[in-house]
């Protein structure tokens, strides 16, 4: 694993569709940005669907204008007060095409460090384009995502970051990215372990595996830890519910770019956490290089 560093945010992307579940991604993606001292950017993609932006209300202009750079100037201006990185820059743009690669490209244009969107999960809104598209965004996307789950508004602190550590050994590649972000925000970790199968040796390898994450952290970051172990079917719902026991701030999973097709269609595990995780979740992408 790499060495733990301060983590270095050059940008944070927000996808908004001007729903009220993306200015919830907006302000959380703010916040993050002043803990990280980012820049931010918010990107809206151009599909073609006409609809008003949420926070118009009844206000008549605002819902009859349906030019987006009125719209999204207008929510810069609500927002930016909340901004407070010293030379820090909060900006925008607007793209048209496909929303997902639209959205990762643009994440690779700017050598964007995160992207914050909110996820309506698998309950509908199909007529806005970031809930349906938050999973294929989170399964394309350059860097790691944080996930804003729908209808739910979130503390400012971050003070519980949960790492799951499973059987394969390559569940830890993440942990540097984590683990860095929660020298920043003085975060707790805890690392979860992850156990499917009644056998012992299963245990002994995820026990082991956390007993080297653990020593690993300590040796390069100054943070607290904790260790438990899941056990089980369905680890995703098991994992879910034990974030929102010990009411946790941050969920950390990766996700897993690989050459092979079969292994990108696949993805069980994340695509149930993106979809019903009520704790905001940061997906950090790792591959086969």
């Amino acid at each position: 694993m790499k060495v733990i560093k301060r983590v270095n945010m050059k940008r944070i992307l927000i996808p908004v569709d001007f729903s009220k579940d993306s200015v919830n991604a907006v302000k959380y993606g703010i916040n993050m940005a002043n803990k990280l001292e980012a820049d931010v950017r918010l990107i809206h993609v151009r599909t073609g669907d006409n609809y008003a932006p949420e926070f118009a209300g009844n206000e008549v202009m605002l819902r009859i204008n349906d030019q987006l750079e009125v719209w999204i100037k207008e929510l810069l201006e609500r927002v930016s007060a909340d901004y407070y990185v010293k030379g820090g820059k909060i900006d925008w743009k607007i793209r048209k095409g496909n929303v997902v690669h639209e959205i990762s490209n643009q994440a690779k244009y700017d050598d964007t460090s995160l992207i914050v969107v909110a996820s309506h999960g698998i309950s509908g809104f199909q007529d806005k384009f970031i809930g349906s598209n938050a999973y294929r965004l989170v399964a394309n996307a350059p860097c790691p995502v944080i996930v804003v789950r729908h209808g739910v508004e979130y503390d400012t602190e971050i003070n519980k970051i949960i790492v799951p550590v499973d059987f394969d050994k390559d569940s830890v590649r993440i942990v540097p990215v984590v683990a860095g972000l929660a020298t920043v925000c003085r975060s707790k970790i805890i690392l979860v372990g992850l156990r499917d199968s009644s056998f012992n040796h299963v245990l002994l390898r995820i026990k082991s595996q956390m007993n080297l994450v653990e020593k690993y952290i300590k040796e390069h970051a100054d943070l607290d830890i904790e260790k438990v172990v899941l056990s089980g079917r369905n680890l995703s719902k098991r994992l879910r519910a034990y974030a929102k026991e010990i009411d946790a701030d941050l969920l950390a999973i990766r996700i897993h770019h690989s050459a092979n097709p079969f292994v990108n269609m696949f993805r069980p595990f994340a695509n149930d956490m993106v979809n019903y995780t009520e704790t905001p979740i940061i997906i950090v992408p790792t591959s086969d290089l």
